[in-house]
């Protein structure tokens, strides 16, 4: 198929490189070649001193090191059933910078050609890890050059469509509404698609374990969960659940240390301040108990008496938190819907939530992780087994 290239801006490969994909050979789960580009890909990225400032690039690059990337093939013990499914087109999200780089590793690893439209909006981690990708490709890793592109586009049915009618598998990051409108692009009939929608997330902490903890880098490891992101990240948590018998001394404590980190490094804009307002009175309208918790609009509050299905759909960024005092775990079961994604822990055993989790026939709850570790590099997300979800399984009779 002949792709029209008018209004794409290509920031890896070109129109010619989409067009031969359709034709280049799938390569095998864990290829040589894919393992050896990435390894590489880590190198340049580190040796641009650009990368330096900014701490998202530099955990991409530490996750696909050489060493790293070889333990993970390690694990994968039906690699040699395993080969790339042809093109696989990627829609990555406007919020996180760094995604669609995430997006990418597991598709090569895989052995597909990638195919990736970045957002509209400008990150600088995008152009350097383009940059790095450019490098390579007209260098020693040239027979790299056939499995990827990079483009941006404004929001186009039809380019969505012609790229939608060549691909194997289709990935979309994005919100509901995105999904709904990317799924109007039909799909080849034995293309398949993952999607990564709409979620939430909250945090359980342990207020006698808390107080045994360092306030200033339990605070840390809280902001990087969710300031970093203003949480706009799935995996941010918007809702902090206390357990233990201190939870009075360790709300002070916790949000005390919180704030104090929250004015040094982070700019919030006016219009933050207003939008949390404005969603704690929808709160209230609907919930007649709660109570807002806010000394000057950098941390902002709502406590509630009680949890259901549909709180989270008052929530907004950039430090607004729903608070809820647990006498046991199982009072958190309300929240657990499809949409919820990530737990982060603090002085809870991870094994008691997934029991909760399998007990209950939940349907929500993909991940469960220590607090501070909820924006972590995965190859599993969103129950997605990432790269095994974008490969073929050739069956030889031996399972």
């Amino acid at each position: 198929m002949q792709i029209n290239s008018n209004n794409m801006d290509f920031l890896v490969g070109d129109c010619g490189t989409i067009e031969k994909m359709q034709e280049t050979p799938a390569l095998r789960m864990f290829s040589d070649k894919a393992v050896g580009f990435l390894a590489a890909l880590s190198t340049a990225i580190i040796r641009d001193k650009r990368s330096h400032e900014y701490a998202d690039i530099t955990s991409y690059a530490y996750w696909i090191r050489k060493a790293s990337l070889e333990n993970v093939k390690q694990k994968h013990t039906d690699k040699n059933e395993r080969i790339g499914r042809g093109v696989a087109f990627h829609i990555a999200p406007s919020n996180v910078p760094v995604n669609f780089a995430v997006s990418m590793t597991s598709s090569l690893l895989a052995g597909n050609c990638t195919l990736i439209r970045v957002s509209d909006k400008k990150f600088p981690q995008v152009d350097i890890i383009c940059d790095a990708i450019n490098e390579l490709l007209n260098g020693e890793h040239s027979c790299m050059k056939p499995y990827l592109c990079i483009l941006r586009y404004s929001h186009s049915a039809e380019i969505t469509q012609q790229l939608s009618s060549i691909c194997d598998i289709r990935i979309i990051w994005g919100g509901d509404r995105t999904i709904s409108e990317i799924r109007k692009a039909s799909l080849p009939p034995r293309a398949i698609e993952m999607t990564f929608a709409d979620r939430h997330s909250l945090a359980i902490i342990n207020s006698d374990e808390y107080m045994n903890c360092d306030a200033d880098k339990t605070a840390k490891d809280f902001y990087t969960d969710t300031y970093y992101t203003d949480q706009n990240a799935c995996s941010s948590p918007r809702l902090v659940v206390w357990t233990g018998g201190s939870v009075n001394e360790a709300k002070q404590r916790f949000w005390s240390a919180l704030g104090k980190l929250v004015k040094e490094q982070y700019d919030m804009k006016p219009i933050q301040a207003i939008d949390k307002y404005t969603s704690f009175c929808a709160l209230g309208m609907k919930y007649g108990n709660i109570k807002l918790i806010s000394d000057d609009n950098y941390v902002m509050r709502a406590e509630v008496s009680g949890l259901s299905a549909d709180l989270m759909n008052y929530k907004n960024s950039g430090g607004y938190f729903f608070e809820y005092t647990a006498s046991d775990i199982s009072e958190i079961a309300p929240v657990l819907t499809k949409q919820c994604q990530t737990i982060s822990v603090l002085g809870i055993d991870k094994d008691d939530i997934k029991k909760l989790v399998f007990d209950n026939g939940v349907r929500g709850v993909d991940r469960i992780v220590p607090l501070g570790q909820t924006m972590g590099l995965e190859f599993i997300w969103d129950g997605y087994k990432m790269i095994e979800a974008m490969t073929r399984f050739v069956y030889t009779g031996s399972y």
